[in-house]
């Protein structure tokens, strides 16, 4: 039986955070100012605007200020039950500086996260606006993969991004993209073409995270890694806007939009995983330069819609990852997956998941609300253990299905809104990689265990594991 303490301070919370809706006024205003001959500045809803002939300089922060509850519940016996937490959390603080040097066709962005230690750099880049058809962007930047990803944290419907984009997103990238629309009134294909770094998010994570500052120095990440990537997208209505629901105006929201887009991308990356491959780097032998002997290729191909009509909106989203190891060096000649009498080697992955999420404004541009249902079904493969009993399947992350309700106030738009939303999470548990932890997204799962009748009480954990999680979030941006 859970205790009532426990949800005092929630109910506390609520109250204390929703002290900003007493303070609802007509939409924000702008001050206009001359700083001087040819210079104009405004402050308003878009943050501060300092433009002259030669030079625009816009400047906005975005904070987001959270509470989480947070319990666990294990399906079985001897599981990780009584998890529970309340925790307050500054999870955003961000500013961005962009605009134009020497020409508007020379567009600059640079975007600081201030909690975000040596990842602190989230955009540099530096885009030569050539034409409509094509433009080139050289920097760090995130990458244009999948819609939900892409939406900024500050237009989401629910708290946060969902459990299957946060499994498969790339992150942020350090490369060269070419970007370009066809259509006039109407964009008929926009498309992002680039090639990156390419570095491995960790060594049982088969996907880009490229936000670190990585030296140019010979290491595990700085080593020949690529990553190639492509967006194509259709709006054959009209622009839908990169949000997760229909903010448009009672004057706007009549017209029937809805978009597909597609991804396509391809990692290829060393990887040190001895509980995958065996063959990594032989203990007895060691590679001069310190490289991995296997390295793995990843193709990630995601397909998104997107639906807007009267104030509902409609976001589906697919996505299919296949990861495959292969040998190189000394090993390349000599292909053996397997360090003798370990049959542990891991010829290939394949995960898929999907996530639908509805919104509806009941009151446009006011109060909205949206639910969400997201599958994941991460592969399993065959490993043998040290003896015939631990021969089973393992794999790096649980299944999972994520039902979540939402609901949005807005007090000045995106500007100024509370969002509250409450979470189900259920992780079917599996057997980890030899010598490894589950994947998780909202905690690290334990593991299944074998079971074991000689002590009956012992190695008997649950099948699942499942998250109930309440978050209540205040959002300002200014």
């Amino acid at each position: 039986m859970y205790r009532t303490g426990g949800w005092a301070l929630p109910l506390v919370a609520v109250v204390l955070l929703a002290a900003p809706l007493c303070a609802q006024e007509d939409d924000l205003g702008a001050i206009d100012r001359g700083g001087g001959e040819g210079v104009q500045t405004k402050l308003g809803k878009s943050g501060l605007q300092v433009e002259t002939d030669g030079f625009g300089l816009r400047v906005t922060t975005r904070v987001q200020f959270r509470l989480t509850y947070q319990t666990e519940v294990a399906n079985g016996p001897d599981g990780t039950n009584g998890r529970t937490f309340v925790n307050f959390r500054v999870r955003r603080a961000v500013t961005s500086f962009s605009g134009f040097i020497f020409d508007k066709d020379f567009q600059y962005k640079l975007q600081l996260e201030w909690t975000g230690g040596n990842s602190m750099i989230e955009h540099a880049w530096f885009r030569w606006a050539i034409m409509q058809y094509i433009n080139i962007t050289a920097g760090q930047a995130k990458l244009m993969h999948a819609w939900e990803y892409n939406t900024s944290s500050g237009a989401q419907q629910f708290v946060d991004r969902g459990y299957v984009s946060n499994v498969f997103n790339h992150a942020y990238a350090k490369g060269i993209t070419l970007d370009g629309k066809v259509g006039e009134d109407v964009s008929w294909l926009k498309y992002w073409v680039g090639v990156y770094n390419g570095a491995l998010r960790a060594n049982t994570d088969f996907r880009n995270n490229d936000t670190p500052i990585n030296a140019d120095t010979f290491s595990n990440t700085v080593d020949g890694e690529m990553m190639v990537n492509l967006r194509l997208e259709t709006h054959p209505l009209g622009d839908v806007k990169q949000s997760m629901n229909d903010d448009r105006s009672r004057e706007r929201f009549g017209k029937v939009l809805f978009a597909i887009g597609l991804g396509f991308n391809w990692l290829v990356s060393g990887f040190d995983a001895r509980s995958l491959r065996g063959d990594t780097v032989p203990a007895t032998s060691p590679t001069a330069s310190g490289r991995f002997r296997t390295w793995q290729d990843t193709m990630h191909v995601a397909l998104d819609g997107h639906f807007r009509f009267h104030g509902l909106s409609i976001d589906i989203e697919f996505h299919l990852r296949h990861t495959e190891f292969h040998n190189r060096g000394r090993n390349k000649f000599n292909p053996q997956r397997d360090e003798p009498g370990t049959g542990t080697a891991t010829g290939n992955l394949t995960d898929y998941g999907f996530s639908f999420l509805v919104a509806y404004f009941i009151l446009p541009e006011q109060l909205s609300v949206g639910v969400r249902w997201d599958h994941l079904d991460a592969d399993e493969v065959w490993q043998k253990g040290s003896n015939q009993a631990g021969s089973r399947l393992r794999g790096v992350r649980p299944d999972a299905n994520e039902l979540g309700l939402s609901v949005n106030y807005y007090i000045h738009g995106n500007n100024l809104k509370l969002t509250f939303d409450v979470l189900m999470v259920s992780q079917q548990l599996v057997f980890a990689a030899q010598g490894t932890t589950l994947l998780g997204v909202y905690n690290t799962p334990p593991q299944r265990h074998a079971f074991s009748s000689q002590p009956f009480h012992l190695n008997r954990g649950a099948d699942y594991n499942d998250l109930w999680i309440m978050r209540l979030q205040l959002q300002w941006i200014f």
